[in-house]
Order: C-alpha cells, then sequence, then structure tokens
C-alpha cells in the first residue's frame, strides 16, 4: 500500500487484487482512495418533467463550476439516456491536467508506476473510493459516431443503456458493459492537425503508448479528460485508444443479513468492477455513494463544443467501431482479447463456441487486426444455412470491398443459392443482402495490412 501527496491531495493505493482475465478492453487496474477537493464532482440538478420523454433525473459534471456535461437520467437501467455538451475544458481552470500530461504522452509499463504523477488530477475528485483502470476506449459514442461529433443539445446516447441480447444465442440477456465509449470535453476548433499527427507517428512506435484519460459516466460510456487528439489519432489509424478510465464507486450489492430484515453490503460495485465490501476499511465505504450534491443553479446554458464541422473522414470514423450492443456481446462471452491458441480451439468447434467467435469478430474488426480476415471467412463458411454467427461475419467480409478472397467466397455463396430450393432456409434472404452489398459499395476498400 502506497500514500502518495501532492498539495492537499492524497491518493493511497488498496492491496485488491483485481481479475481482469476476461475483460478485453482492461489490461490492469487498481482501487484507490482518493481524499480529493471535490473540485470535479457531479452536482444533482434535480427531476424534470417533459411531456415528450418523460421524467428525467437531471445531473451535471462540473469543474470549478464549469459545466463538462449534462446528464438526464430516465431512473432505468436499460433505457438510454440523454447527454448534452458543456463549455469545454478551456473555460474551467485545470492546471492539473497540464500537470499529468507528461506522464500521460511518455507511457508506461505499471499502472501502480503511474498513479503518484495522476495525483494532482485525482485530488480533484470528491473524497471517496475509485478505480482507475488502464485499457482501451473507441473514439466513438456507442452509436457509430466519432466521439469529437457530439452535438451541444440533449441526444441519446445508446452507450449509457443496460444492452439486452435476444438472439440465437442468448435469451434475454444483459450481460453489462464496459467503459469503452467516450464524449468530449473539449471544444471542436482546438482541433490542431499537427498535433494529431504527431499521435499518429507515436501509435506506431514500438514501447509504450501515449494515453488518454477518461471519468466514468455510465455503462460502457466516459468523457475524455485529456486525449482528444489522440484520440482522434486512433480513429485515423482506425484502432482502440489506450486510456485510464477513473471510475467511483456507484452502489452496493446487498445480502440477507444476520438479522432478519436487515440486509448487509455484499460487494461494491465500480461499473464492471465488483468487489467484497470486506476487502475495503470500513471507515471509507459510505453509507448512500450515489447521492450527489445539489447543483448552485438549475437551469444550463447550451453547450459549446460543437464549434466546427468535421471533415469526412473524421465523421465516418464513427462506424469503424463496434456499437454498445455488438460490444455487449463481448462482454457477455466474457473473453479477454483471443489469442491464436483460443481462436483455433473455437473454430475447431463453431457451434459450441459460437459465443466467444461472435465476440472475437467484434474485437478483431475494431482493433484493425490483420487475423480477422480469416476468422471471418471460417465462422461464415459454418454448415448452418443461417445463424447469428454466420449473419455477422457476412458483415464483416462485406466492409471487405475490393478482396479477392472475399469476392470468391460470396460467388461460391451465389452459385451455392442457386442449388437450394424455391422455399429457402430462414436467413437466406438476410445473408444474400449482406452478399450484395460487397459490390453496392465501392466507395472504399478494405486494407489487409491493417496492424
Amino acid at each position: 500500500m502506497g500514500l502518495f501527496r501532492r498539495k492537499r491531495e492524497d491518493v493511497e493505493i488498496l492491496p485488491i487484487q483485481l481479475d481482469v482475465e476476461k475483460l478485453a478492453w482492461c489490461r490492469d487496474a487498481r482501487v484507490l482512495h482518493v481524499d480529493g477537493v471535490g473540485a470535479l464532482r457531479w452536482e444533482s440538478r434535480g427531476w424534470e418533467e417533459d411531456a415528450d420523454w418523460g421524467r428525467w433525473y437531471l445531473t451535471s459534471l462540473m469543474l470549478r463550476g464549469t459545466p463538462l456535461l449534462s446528464w438526464k437520467d430516465p431512473g432505468c437501467p436499460t433505457c438510454a439516456g440523454l447527454l448534452a455538451a458543456g463549455w469545454g475544458l478551456a473555460e474551467a481552470d485545470a492546471p492539473e491536467l497540464e500537470a499529468v500530461r507528461e506522464t500521460l504522452n511518455s507511457g508506461f509499463t505499471r499502472l501502480e508506476d503511474a498513479v503518484p504523477a495522476l495525483a494532482p488530477l485525482l485530488g480533484l475528485l470528491e473524497p471517496g473510493l475509485y478505480v482507475v483502470a488502464d485499457g482501451e476506449a473507441y473514439p466513438a459514442d456507442g452509436g457509430g459516431r466519432f466521439f469529437w461529433d457530439a452535438p451541444d443539445e440533449w441526444m441519446a446516447a445508446p452507450a449509457t443503456e443496460q444492452t439486452g441480447l435476444t438472439d440465437d444465442d442468448y435469451e434475454y440477456e444483459y450481460p453489462g458493459s464496459a467503459p469503452v465509449f467516450l464524449y468530449p470535453s473539449q471544444r471542436r476548433s482546438r482541433f490542431d492537425p499537427d498535433r494529431e499527427a504527431y499521435y499518429e507517428e507515436r501509435f506506431q512506435r514500438d514501447g509504450p503508448l501515449p494515453r488518454g484519460i477518461a471519468l466514468y459516466v455510465q455503462e460502457g460510456l466516459s468523457i475524455l479528460l485529456d486525449g482528444h487528439h489522440k484520440a482522434a489519432a486512433a480513429a485515423r489509424l482506425r484502432r482502440a485508444l489506450p486510456c485510464l478510465t477513473v471510475i467511483p464507486l456507484q452502489c452496493y450489492q446487498w445480502r440477507d443479513g444476520r438479522v432478519v430484515g436487515k440486509p448487509e453490503r455484499d460487494r461494491a460495485v465500480f461499473g464492471p468492477f465488483f468487489i467484497p465490501t470486506a476487502a475495503i476499511p470500513a471507515k471509507w465505504l459510505p453509507e448512500k455513494p450515489w447521492v450527489r450534491c445539489k447543483g448552485t443553479q438549475r437551469d444550463l446554458e447550451t453547450g459549446r463544443l460543437a464549434d466546427r464541422e468535421w471533415p469526412a473522414i473524421y465523421r465516418d470514423a464513427g462506424a469503424n467501431y463496434p456499437t454498445a450492443r455488438e460490444y455487449a456481446l463481448v462482454t457477455a462471452a466474457e473473453i479477454g482479447y483471443p489469442t491464436d491458441g483460443e481462436l483455433a480451439r473455437w473454430l475447431a468447434e463453431p457451434h459450441q463456441y459460437r459465443p466467444q467467435l461472435r465476440a472475437a469478430l467484434v474485437l478483431l474488426r475494431s482493433g484493425g487486426d490483420c487475423r480477422l480476415k480469416d476468422l471471418a471467412l471460417r465462422c461464415a463458411a459454418v454448415q448452418d444455412r443461417w445463424c447469428s454467427l454466420k449473419e455477422e461475419a457476412f458483415r464483416v467480409l462485406a466492409e471487405m470491398h475490393g478482396d479477392p478472397d472475399v469476392e470468391d467466397f460470396f460467388v461460391k455463396y451465389f452459385i451455392d443459392l442457386e442449388t437450394l430450393p424455391q422455399d429457402r432456409p430462414r436467413g437466406t434472404d438476410i445473408l444474400t443482402e449482406i452478399a450484395h452489398s460487397f459490390w453496392n459499395r465501392k466507395d472504399t476498400l478494405w486494407n489487409p495490412s491493417l496492424n
């Protein structure tokens, strides 16, 4: 256990081991107690009635009185919340971001080594328990939009809801999510092409990679506090952004207590992490971690981030990454980033390992992995006339415009289609429509040299 002091902030690493083996997005994670000053905090604006949308609980993420994000929570975990942009970090007094930027940009090999240098930024938070996770985030919002293309006005945010899966592999399952999608905190006009190009070059070097840092919002969404140019560079390279995500204690899971009618706290919930309360000093476990301080004003001005238009190469970048529903397949399968050995084992018995293979398609596609084409071709060739795995493999292949191996696969598919009876099996029309789209879109060519 280590204690690091930076001016008024204390950050203590708790000796709790977190298992990240089945979290494909996460390399490492640590539990912290932060004795912060509360300059960066969520503030409650109370309840709001809306004739079109219903009743919402309104909160805002504030940094020294400057709104960074406003959120309308429907109070239903399977419903998407509404988000509106704030005013941007440029209007907030945040020298702490400059203080940690060198650590974020230079990269590091061990998370615990980076925590002392992050203390100035962590010290802005309210006092309490947090998990800081070192992993990957996508420069996208979970709905196919480039993350920095968020509008100022209220917009439904699919990554804030718990996604349900129901198909031939899942029956009304809600696997939870992972904080892999991002929301901006900087004005678009602060974009610098030279800075973005610098990070493109950095990401293609060997050695520790520069990272962004984000604060968890809800389910699969976090707000990016530093690293907008890194995220833009990742989008240009069609890769994920190395990112530290700070996740506060949200609530507890309860169990029956020793006294009838008095339940006891069982586990502390930090987004996707569930930690036994017995492992945490009782003095640091608040009675109601979900209670937020009351804001000093009820109404907020319109956001100020959308002050320029993005070129098509950025606007279209969000489509290269999974949606919140697609990433739910990854969390449901409970796999890490697939190794060659795992892929070989799953492909040897594809019907048994359909959930794992579907998740692997999502991960390899979003990571620009060169193994994607072979995996998709083999999944598309399973014997079933239709299944969710086959359909998703077809969709992946249909994006590889101009690839001769994929074209040959689809030509053979249509030849085989001619031999089927007129009353064709379920799903054939869906697969045929996807196969046609391989030739219908010629605007981009797939690059098989993606790393």
